[in-house]
């Protein structure tokens, strides 16, 4: 049994030094060939399912702190403190709108000179507004905010204190509008002051707000009206707007202490109207605007409450008028304006047909504006203005100029306090009377203005102006805007 195994062993360490024997035979070309093959095995892609681990040469331990940093900064927000987590949504936020919101207005202390004393509203009737000075203090605040980038809103507020008369001393929301946008439609309601015309005298299809005519006898200043309104803006077709409205705002006249005054106060305690929803009742209106090729034309319609009373005296026991009663009429009001640019001609004409007050009449105002500009230098333009003025009814409205031309000037300053001048005056083209204005403006640095105002009545005796004749007056407004 020990010979056996012996013997086989011998043979197994015989057969391991021929098999080395053999490799050691092959010939250079095979090992190089054994070489190749091992190389293109190095280079083969791994089989699918397996997953080759790159390992980098130890570090040394400087750079495993440097290379720990970064990845404490790439905790999640929910493994920080929550002071320091990041908020999920920067998107603005309506308070973050609110507070970027716009605040502006201004500030006016103003003062009226009288330099002739005031007549008696009737003969032998006290006189309660013989003054030669009257002063007040005003305040008008805004407020835009941009909602959404399709919604905006504005706010404006007024208020003035006047020293002697009580109707003038008031108070209005002249805008509290929101607006909508959605490419060529805008939506909006609230209250609002939406403005049509062209001409510079008067402004006969401007008949959505009422005017605020214990500020200022001129018809530009209007209180803010409640409506909602839409417009569809084309590029080719032009604007088409719808106006509903409701709340017709009554006009309210200087006071028995005003200056100036009419002979008569009007009561608006016992106005009248003829809708049976009164003040409830709903107008509306459509307007249509085109521009092209320097013309901008506008065609309006509109039903409802007439914003110009009638006025018809109530008298006592003996048949002495006392005092006016407005009555508010349901009226239909088709409109007209058109302005044509042509180098320096501004050619202007605005036109209405009204029914409801009694006879259906119309009325007209056109003329033109021609502007010298640099007329002297270069910071100087020159205007001119010629205007006509025609009004057709006879019914008891307050119209002070149904038949006068309107001649006028205008000046221009290009300089840094943006300084105006306006001098106009309208002449009764039956009788000749006269009523004069000029107006001047002028900004003091970023925040201060000044404006300047001169009024005068010459009358002839059978003129409506007669009533003014003695109130002639001069306004000086100090505002200050922020």
């Amino acid at each position: 049994m020990p010979s056996s195994m012996a013997l086989w062993l011998l043979t197994a360490l015989l057969s391991l030094g021929g098999a080395r024997t053999a490799s050691a035979q092959e010939t250079p070309a095979e090992r190089m060939e054994e070489a190749d093959k091992k190389v293109r095995e190095l280079q083969e892609p791994a089989p699918e399912g397996v997953e080759l681990e790159l390992t980098s040469p130890e570090t040394t331990e400087d750079e495993a702190e440097w290379k720990d940093e970064p990845a404490e900064e790439a905790a999640t927000d929910e493994e920080k403190p929550e002071e320091e987590q990041e908020p999920e949504d920067d998107r603005e936020t309506f308070g973050d709108r609110f507070k970027r919101g716009d605040l502006f207005g201004f500030f006016d202390v103003q003062g009226r000179f009288f330099p002739q004393p005031a007549l008696p509203p009737a003969p032998g009737a006290p006189v309660l507004n013989d003054y030669w000075f009257n002063g007040s203090l005003a305040w008008e605040p805004g407020f835009f905010m941009n909602i959404t980038d399709y919604m905006n809103f504005e706010l404006i507020l007024f208020g003035r204190v006047d020293q002697h008369d009580r109707n003038r001393t008031h108070g209005d929301i002249r805008e509290g509008f929101f607006e909508l946008f959605f490419n060529e439609w805008t939506f909006g309601f609230g209250v609002h002051k939406v403005f049509w015309g062209v001409t510079e005298s008067r402004h006969l299809v401007d008949v959505i707000n009422q005017t605020d005519l214990v500020e200022d006898f001129d018809t530009d200043i209007k209180l803010g009206q409640a409506m909602i309104t839409t417009s569809y803006t084309n590029d080719k077709a032009g604007t088409f707007s719808l106006f509903v409205m409701s709340w017709a705002r009554p006009l309210v006249f200087p006071g028995p202490q005003g200056r100036p005054t009419l002979p008569l106060p009007v009561d608006n305690g016992i106005r009248v109207y003829e809708s049976r929803l009164k003040q409830g009742q709903i107008d509306a209106a459509f307007r249509w605007s085109y521009a092209i090729a320097g013309l901008d034309l506008g065609l309006s319609y509109f039903f409802g409450t007439a914003r110009e009373p009638q006025l018809f005296p109530i008298t006592d026991a003996a048949g002495v008028p006392q005092l006016l009663q407005p009555v508010y009429a349901l009226m239909h009001q088709g409109g007209l304006d058109a302005q044509y640019t042509i180098e320096g001609w501004l050619l202007k004409v605005e036109s209405i047909v009204r029914g409801g007050q009694g006879p259906t009449f119309g009325a007209v105002t056109g003329g033109f504006e021609y502007t010298f500009f640099q007329a002297g230098g270069n910071i100087v333009d020159i205007g001119i203005i010629l205007e006509y003025n025609y009004d057709g009814r006879d019914n008891n409205t307050f119209i002070l100029f149904n038949n006068d031309f309107f001649a006028g000037m205008r000046l221009t300053l290009s300089d840094v306090g943006s300084t105006e001048f306006l001098v106009g005056a309208f002449i009764d083209a039956e009788d000749g009377s006269v009523f004069i204005a000029a107006e001047a403006a002028r900004r003091f640095g970023d925040h201060w203005k000044i404006l300047l105002e001169g009024r005068g009545y010459i009358p002839q005796s059978n003129n409506v102006l007669q009533f003014f004749r003695n109130d002639s007056q001069i306004q000086v407004d100090i505002e200050f805007h922020y």
